[in-house]
């Protein structure tokens, strides 16, 4: 154990996260969990956090796919999977494992990624760590790219299957060289509509998260990378891209430390998929103080550090957020398995968020659409669809998809399959379609009404997408788009389309990954047959193909924390020397002046290793209050430093956090600091900073447990505020209120005022 946690510290966080952070990823295992029945705990219909529990207690950094067979499956860092199966023997890890689902909610184990007997020749299998997988389907093939993990030499790698299950093949040779400035681990790969494919990795060091071009393979870099999130601010990116914006997601510090660990996720968007990428607020993810738009945070639940997403659609069109995270509660101290969190993942006014901005659920939640309200896998033949007059269909299998639909006709005119009892109005229809021979038409019937009046979206052969409305059987409607050059349509792609009102947003992709390769919009007649497909000349293959009425989206957020009263009783304005009411912890520091009050930062935490710091600290109102403070910190000009300054929340060093801006190195950033120490490490990164800021604590008590539940917002401006995750103290006795300037000497804070509210 020794070897491998020196080099887990070389490659993944400081050394005060390691003991946590190995047994987590790394937690060794005796044996590999067989299949696993559905989850008795789970009425229909429904689901808790964590999901996968049927399988995994530990499935961290997942991946995941809608794969051509019908299922979903998840991928994961490698890890013991199970509680009991850690300590064991190296070789008996599960080295990147693999899950599969019809339903997103019960899951089974079908297999590692590597093992062994299957590893790349090019690492030392004995040495090396496997983590982070990422899942992509290209061109009939699915692309797994990885990180490869020990001593200084982490870089990314690349395996493809014929099948997400595998066997998987390692193509051989990093698709990185080898680096140090950017710890190059964590993939995602986008490919955008021009086929061109792109390469988002790091972590946590000053070279941030960085993309670069891939070669037409996806193997190699070309070009040179640029940085799109600032430097040690954040890791695990994913793109995705919507209504014509690029999305970026990552998660910030506190990946593997349950007892203080953050790790909420951010996004920004770009027209372009190289960035550079700006929050809501117009601030940049690699600007000096760094941006990013709050998607998911700790909320006061059981659920901490739930980062690393990927995101995926349900049957209803639907998207879903998965995480990894710990449960706070955790009793056993030295076990440090992260299980996988799914959560709903709302669009609001073109920003994602999960839950509407509640995050995280601890309680059951309604489960994601697994079914079509009408459609087929074709598993059990062509029982359900009406192929009565509308030419011959068939069924063929192969290895990947199973089972599948085929055209045998070899007419011009449309051959339809249609759904039998499908449902009308708002609808998402989708299925899997193939050119068998790389001629002819097949596609995704919208909406028809008999033989002669249909509305069908088409892929031919020249890598058009079009759609087209016939009446009569005369076409009296047509759009087109193309697809790239290099998209084979002999491989599976999918045709999906959402109607809405009457209009339908139509998506060509490889997979329902939100990376469209080309996309429509048409009118669809209220009143005509929703669903189906459709093929020319015997030419179409078609697969999952269904109709399921369409998601309900969730178009307002969560309101933020509304201030009440003011409590003029407890507030401080710094007029005059008499700090009535206030006491200090350590020695007293800083005074009034010119009505504020001025305090140069200390060179002191509250770790305990060397001086302590002080702190100006009152009583607070019981039960729910809003404390606020108005600072001026010059971090832009400070030293290279942890400087930091603002409001704390104070019981003992043990029992405090507090709330202050700070520079780490090249960026600067807003925190709420859970640790005792002035390592930015893992605390929970809030909206960006500046030199004047508006800092807020808006404190709760549970009802249930009694804990002091402390949530926090910054402002640049004194009116609009971000808010925050949420942290805790222990239940007992109010924790005080107050001032900290600390962390290092060479700024000097400037408070303007302490008001209260209710």
């Amino acid at each position: 154990m020794a070897s491998t946690s020196a080099r887990f510290r070389a490659v993944r966080g400081r050394p005060g996260t390691l003991l946590l952070a190995l047994l987590m990823v790394l937690g060794l295992g005796s044996a590999h969990p067989g299949p696993a029945a559905a989850d008795p705990a789970d009425p229909p219909g429904t689901y808790r956090n964590p999901v996968m529990d049927n399988v995994a207690d530990a499935f961290s950094d997942p991946s995941i796919i809608r794969a051509k067979d019908g299922y979903w499956y998840a991928y994961a860092t490698q890890t013991s999977m199970r509680r009991e199966n850690q300590g064991g023997p190296w070789e008996s890890q599960h080295f990147m494992p693999i899950t599969r689902s019809a339903d997103l909610v019960n899951w089974t184990y079908v297999g590692d990624v590597f093992g062994p007997d299957n590893h790349p020749e090019w690492r030392d299998f004995a040495t090396t760590y496997y983590w982070a997988p990422d899942i992509r389907y290209i061109n009939g093939k699915y692309y797994l790219y990885y990180s490869v993990a020990g001593g200084d030499k982490n870089t990314i790698a690349l395996a493809t299957s014929d099948h997400p299950a595998g066997p998987w093949q390692d193509i051989g040779h990093p698709v990185l060289p080898y680096g140090t400035t950017v710890n190059q681990i964590d993939p995602s790969v986008f490919v955008d509509s021009d086929g061109q494919k792109y390469l988002y990795y790091g972590s946590f060091r000053d070279g941030g998260i960085q993309a670069v071009r891939l070669n037409e393979e996806g193997t190699a870099p070309v070009g040179d990378p640029v940085q799109v999130v600032g430097a040690r601010r954040g890791e695990a990116a994913y793109v995705v891209k919507r209504d014509g914006w690029y999305y970026l997601f990552y998660s910030g510090l506190g990946c593997c430390a349950r007892d203080e660990g953050a790790y909420p996720v951010f996004v920004g968007r770009a027209k372009d998929p190289m960035g550079p990428f700006k929050d809501a607020e117009g601030v940049g993810l690699a600007d000096l103080h760094v941006g990013g738009t709050i998607v998911n945070a700790p909320n006061g639940s059981t659920w901490v550090a739930t980062g690393h997403s990927a995101n995926v659609v349900d049957k209803s069109g639907q998207d879903w957020i998965l995480t990894n995270g710990f449960d706070r509660h955790e009793s056993d101290p030295n076990w440090g398995g992260r299980p996988t969190m799914m959560d709903r993942l709302d669009w609001i006014d073109g920003w994602p968020t999960v839950r509407a901005g509640a995050w995280t659920s601890e309680e059951r939640q309604t489960a994601p659409t697994s079914t079509w309200d009408a459609g087929s896998t074709f598993d059990d033949g062509l029982g359900g669809f009406d192929t009565a007059g509308h030419g011959s269909w068939t069924t063929g299998s192969d290895p990947d998809s199973g089972r599948y639909a085929r055209s045998r006709s070899r007419a011009a005119v449309p051959r339809l399959l249609l759904p039998r009892r499908a449902p009308d109005g708002d609808v998402r229809i989708e299925a899997d379609v193939r050119l068998r021979d790389g001629k002819g038409r097949v596609g995704l019937v919208l909406a028809s009404a008999g033989r002669f009046n249909h509305t069908v979206v088409w892929l031919d052969s020249t890598g058009t997408l079009s759609v087209e409305v016939t009446r009569d059987r005369k076409v009296v409607q047509k759009r087109t788009a193309r697809l790239h050059a290099n998209a084979d349509l002999r491989t599976w792609h999918s045709l999906t389309a959402e109607i809405r009102d009457g209009a339908a947003q139509v998506h060509v992709s490889s997979a329902m990954l939100d990376m469209p390769l080309a996309e429509l919009t048409v009118d669809v007649p209220k009143d005509w047959r929703r669903g189906g497909a459709a093929s020319t000349r015997g030419a179409g293959e078609v697969d999952n193909v269904g109709v399921t009425r369409l998601y309900t989206p969730v178009t307002v957020k969560q309101p933020d924390p509304v201030t009440g009263a003011r409590l003029p009783e407890y507030d401080e304005d710094f007029d005059d020397d008499q700090l009535d009411g206030w006491t200090w912890f350590g020695p007293a520091d800083g005074k009034v002046a010119d009505g504020q009050y001025v305090w140069p930062t200390q060179d002191a935490d509250f770790s305990g290793k060397g001086t302590m710091a002080s702190a100006l600290l009152r009583d607070a109102p019981t039960g729910t209050y809003t404390v606020e403070t108005k600072l001026h910190f010059p971090i832009t000009d400070a030293p290279d430093g942890r400087s930091q300054a603002g409001l704390i929340a104070f019981r003992s060093p043990e029992d405090s956090i507090h709330l202050a801006p700070t520079r780490t190195g090249p960026s600067r950033q807003a925190f709420l600091w859970i640790g005792r120490d002035r390592d930015s490490w893992p605390e929970m990164q809030l909206g960006p900073s500046a030199d004047t800021m508006w800092l807020r604590l808006r404190h709760t008590v549970d009802p249930t447990t009694g804990e002091h539940r402390f949530q926090s917002a910054t402002s640049r401006d004194g009116k609009h505020y971000i808010w925050g995750g949420v942290w805790h103290l222990p239940a007992g006795s109010e924790p005080r209120i107050g001032l900290v300037s600390l962390a290092g000497e060479g700024v000097t804070a400037r408070f303007d005022y302490v008001r209260f509210s209710s």
